[in-house]
Formats: C-alpha cells, sequence, structure tokens
C-alpha cells in the first residue's frame, strides 16, 4: 500500500534535494565506490588501510565501506530508500573521519570533503528524496488536497469532481 504524501511545499526544494541527490550520490558511487570495488590496487590498499584501523571483522567493514559509497550512492542518485542510503554514508563517513582524516592532524581540509558527504547524508536522512524521485514515484500516492484548508483555493476547485 502507498502512502499518503504531502505535496503543498514548494516545487523548488524537490528541485533542489534533486540536485543534491544525484551529485553526491554520483560522486560517491562513481569516484569512491566504483573505484574501490573495481581497481585491484585500490581495493588492497583500501582493504589494508581498514585493517589498520583495529576495528574488528575488518574485511566485512571494508566491504559496508564500499557497499555504502557504491550501493548508497546508486541509491541517492535515484532517490530509492534514500534514507536508507544516507544512513549507511553516514555511518560509513563518521568511521571514515574519526579513524583515518581526524588522527591525520593535518587540520579542517584533512577532513573536509567527508564532513561535508556526512552532512549532505544528514540532510538527506531528515528530508527524504523528495517527490522527484524513485521512491516517490513507487512508494508515495499524491495527497489529496481538496478538503485541506491550507491547499491554495486553485487547487481546492481544480480536484473538485466536475
Amino acid at each position: 500500500m502507498k502512502k499518503e504524501c504531502s505535496t503543498c511545499g514548494p516545487i523548488t526544494a524537490d528541485i533542489g534535494l534533486l540536485v543534491l541527490r544525484v551529485v553526491a550520490g554520483v560522486c560517491l558511487a562513481v569516484n569512491h565506490g566504483w573505484v574501490k570495488f573495481h581497481d585491484p590496487e585500490k581495493k588492497s590498499q583500501f582493504f589494508s588501510m581498514v585493517n589498520g584501523f583495529g576495528l574488528p571483522a575488518s574485511n566485512a567493514m571494508a566491504w559496508a565501506a564500499i557497499g555504502a559509497e557504491l550501493v548508497g550512492g546508486a541509491l541517492l542518485a535515484l532517490g530509492l530508500f534514500t534514507r536508507l542510503a544516507a544512513f549507511m554514508i553516514l555511518c560509513t563517513m563518521g568511521v571514515a573521519i574519526a579513524k583515518f582524516h581526524w588522527p591525520m592532524h593535518q587540520g579542517f581540509a584533512s577532513f573536509e570533503f567527508p564532513l561535508v558527504y556526512a552532512a549532505i547524508a544528514l540532510c538527506l536522512l531528515f528530508a527524504g528524496g523528495g517527490r522527484i524521485s524513485l521512491g516517490a514515484m513507487l512508494f508515495c500516492r499524491r495527497k489529496d488536497n481538496k478538503d485541506d484548508p491550507e491547499a491554495p483555493e486553485e487547487v481546492r476547485e481544480s480536484m473538485r469532481p466536475l
């Protein structure tokens, strides 16, 4: 059953979410996830680095990070399961900052990019994918605004039967 989704907000907010999702998702999937998944040398370097963090099940953690960047990035770009993808990316960026970028002690510049990705993920975790997303098309039915007293008069009139 499709949930009811509000269409009362400005479309410009949904366009902003679309741009944010697509740019961040494609960048994460292509420039980070795909490179680590596809290039054996980069994969080996990444797994060695994660192993050095002292985390339990470091290989599983490395695969989870690659999955979050590759699959999570693709899901963000599509706007499908946006909040789940954003949560996975937020967790990955949090670990990346705490275990790799912060300990480098090279100032703000050393963790600027993962912090930006984490902030984007946090925004999408709260906001969702918006109306212009695959998730909205598949899982939402349009809210009927004809009885909404806050909807503009022309919307209520257009929703009344002839």
